[in-house]
């Protein structure tokens, strides 16, 4: 690391024409007041340092990188030397405060700080700019030799941290930007890295990216989306729409699940996957969550009133920014008493990533949110290494099965051995299921033969308006090829599927079934 010489003035101290305060014309100096002077240089000097120096870790701060980077933005580009930043941000580091305590996060940090300086060259710069985002400014760049800098740390820092005696395993992402002096500001190069560092988190985390075009296409693509979002919270452009949920024995509907879309004045109808990340990272995903909610339960309470005793069942996507907010078990509670459904009629769907993972905090939130009488799902489940033991202790009662194991059913052994083993899991942890993404018959039938009760996907509906699914609601969107079929799917049932069916029953009560068979929760 460079040192602060740069910083401290060569003269500080002195006066004009070599007067000091205190003193008359040209008297001289006393030995004692020399050594006073020196004394207080060196702590100037020393507040100097402290306050251009993160106090915890002991690196450069924001500001003293700026102004370096600043420095060398204005050099002279005759060397053919380029200029790069490299943001580097911890993998889930929250987690680590959460589950270790702060005393903890700090000796990662600490650690993490050691690591990157020993990375280092002499004319690099390696700072803290706030939490557990470190930035190192490179500012002769030649022959990839940025890339060679992002790849020592990233060695560096997935190496285990010694904490109270146990092994605690952490990584990186890091974002590079690089440009010629004068070319662009510090804040664009910064932006830059920034959303490099984003693009390796997307793109599965403890990895390097570089900025390129494709990077600012992207870039400029989330600023306008984030605009276009809050321009259609305040002029009502988002909408719900609701898949059926079937019964596969009889091909009824038992539930719906409400799917939020955006329809934008000029691009059209526009899927969740292209704003709801979008939303999730700049916060607006709690308002559009608070929305799709309330509509949901809206919805739900007016189709009961238009279909008296037809059950039916209503599960809703929650970010777990929208579960962490402090308000949000009374704003369910209110959305719960002004529609006057039954609680048991509500499923608040998790992805199994979020769940997995998820802090405290939440899980107590979610114990609430049980606690109201509300199920909860576990969505996407099989997509990621779920630890039995976390899985068991989480308040969720439904397992949504990814998709992409249901497009395999027909042609994958593997994949259908995999949703045979989810329903067998589920019976185990008693809990239910329901498989998602079924787009043909095949799959429906062989779901049905594997003893799996309930399902959605393209082969029964797409999800449609609210006005077209009260007519769904007096037929069925399937049936069975024959009666062989489901006397098949009952015999080759054994005590693991007997009890499958058992605690998919149980949920078919609140789900298939009149409401009120579950007490009601405690005011």
């Amino acid at each position: 690391m460079s040192g602060l010489g740069r910083n401290t003035p060569a003269s500080f101290g002195a006066t004009a024409k070599g007067a000091h305060p205190g003193t008359k014309g040209n008297a001289p100096l006393s030995a004692g007041t020399g050594s006073e002077v020196a004394r207080l240089r060196g702590m100037i000097e020393q507040l100097m340092h402290t306050a251009a120096h993160d106090p915890l870790t002991g690196l450069p701060t924001r500001g003293l990188l700026l102004e370096r980077l600043e420095h060398e933005l204005v050099r002279d580009a005759a060397d053919g030397a380029r200029i790069a930043v490299l943001f580097v941000d911890l993998d889930n580091f929250k987690l680590v405060n959460d589950s270790l305590g702060h005393g903890s996060g700090d000796e990662v940090l600490c650690e993490m700080a050691r690591r990157i300086v020993g990375c280092i060259g002499p004319e690099d710069t390696a700072s803290r700019f706030g939490g557990d985002e470190m930035v190192i400014l490179h500012p002769r760049a030649r022959d990839d030799s940025e890339v060679s800098l992002g790849r020592r740390i990233l060695a560096a820092l997935v190496e285990p941290i010694l904490l109270s005696g146990k092994e605690v395993g952490v990584s990186a992402s890091v974002g590079i930007a690089l440009c010629e002096p004068g070319m662009k500001s510090a804040e664009q190069l910064l932006r830059e890295a920034d959303t490099a560092l984003y693009a390796a988190k997307d793109r599965g985390r403890a990895r390097l990216e570089q900025f390129d075009e494709k990077l600012h296409a992207r870039a400029e693509k989330r600023v306008q989306i984030e605009s276009d979002l809050r321009t259609a919270l305040r002029e009502s452009q988002l909408f719900v729409e609701y898949q059926p949920q079937v019964r596969l024995k009889d091909g009824s509907i038992v539930g719906v699940e409400a799917l939020v879309r955006w329809r934008h004045p000029t691009l059209g109808i526009i899927p969740p996957g292209d704003f709801v990340p979008v939303a999730e990272e700049c916060g607006l995903i709690i308002q559009i969550g608070r929305q799709v909610l309330q509509e949901s339960c809206r919805q739900l309470a007016d189709w009961m009133r238009l279909m008296p005793g037809r059950p039916l069942a209503m599960t809703v996507n929650v970010s777990p920014r929208q579960i962490s907010e402090p308000a949000f078990i009374a704003e369910l509670r209110q959305v719960l008493a002004d529609t006057n459904i039954d609680p048991t009629a509500l499923c608040l769907e998790i992805t199994e990533s979020v769940m997995m993972s998820a802090t405290d905090e939440v899980v107590r939130q979610l114990d609430q949110i049980k606690q109201l009488g509300v199920y909860i799902a576990i969505d996407d489940f099989g997509t990621e290494h779920s630890s039995l033991s976390r899985l068991r202790d989480m308040p969720a009662e439904v397992l949504k099965i990814d998709r992409s194991f249901i497009d395999g059913l027909s042609s994958e052994p593997g994949d259908t051995a995999i949703v045979s083993s989810i329903l067998s899991l589920a019976c185990a942890m008693g809990k239910h299921s329901i498989a998602e993404g079924v787009e043909t018959r095949e799959q429906a039938a062989m779901l049905l033969r594997m003893g799996c009760e309930v399902a959605q996907g393209y082969f029964f509906s797409r999800p449609v308006a609210a006005e077209r699914i009260v007519p769904m609601l007096t037929r069925a969107l399937w049936q069975p090829r024959s009666e062989r079929a489901l006397h098949t799917a009952h015999s080759i049932e054994g005590p693991v599927r007997r009890g499958h069916r058992y605690f998919i029953d149980e949920f078919l009560e609140h789900i298939g079934a009149p409401m009120g068979t579950k007490a009601a929760p405690s005011p």
